[in-house]
């Protein structure tokens, strides 16, 4: 667990480090100042679509990313109550049963906040349906 949280940590890091900071006077009128996609001067603009295929095929690969991950928890959640309701008095496979299920929560509340952060970093990204 503390080898996974310093991974995220190193990676959150150094996409700090690595940004190339923009500013805003630097970009024309309806465009977005970001260093990682845009016309090379580090703005965006959805008007004259520059960038947007970065953007489609961005939106398109979390998209797929997002219902597989779903299906997969959905899958998950029910192999695991299905596990939990056949234990019986087994403690043991009672203990595995409720450690998968927690697993599932957290590798899907981990996808959510990985989620949001890419929302909330990318000006053209939509997100899911976007």
């Amino acid at each position: 667990m503390k080898k996974i949280l310093l991974i995220i940590s190193s990676i959150i890091v150094s996409g700090f480090v690595v940004a190339t900071p923009v500013f805003a006077a630097d970009c024309p009128e309806g465009c977005i100042p970001t260093a990682i996609l845009g016309d090379g001067n580090g703005c965006f603009c959805e008007d004259d679509n520059r960038g947007s295929g970065v953007i489609s095929i961005l939106n398109m690969v979390v998209n797929i990313f997002t219902v597989a991950i779903g299906i997969l928890a959905a899958v998950g959640i029910a192999i695991t109550g299905t596990q939990y309701l056949t234990a019986g008095p087994n403690e043991e496979k009672t203990r595995k049963a409720k450690r998968r299920l927690i697993e599932i929560i957290i590798g899907v509340a981990a996808y959510v906040l990985i989620y949001s952060l890419l929302v909330w970093l990318l000006p053209g990204f939509k997100g899911f349906g976007g």
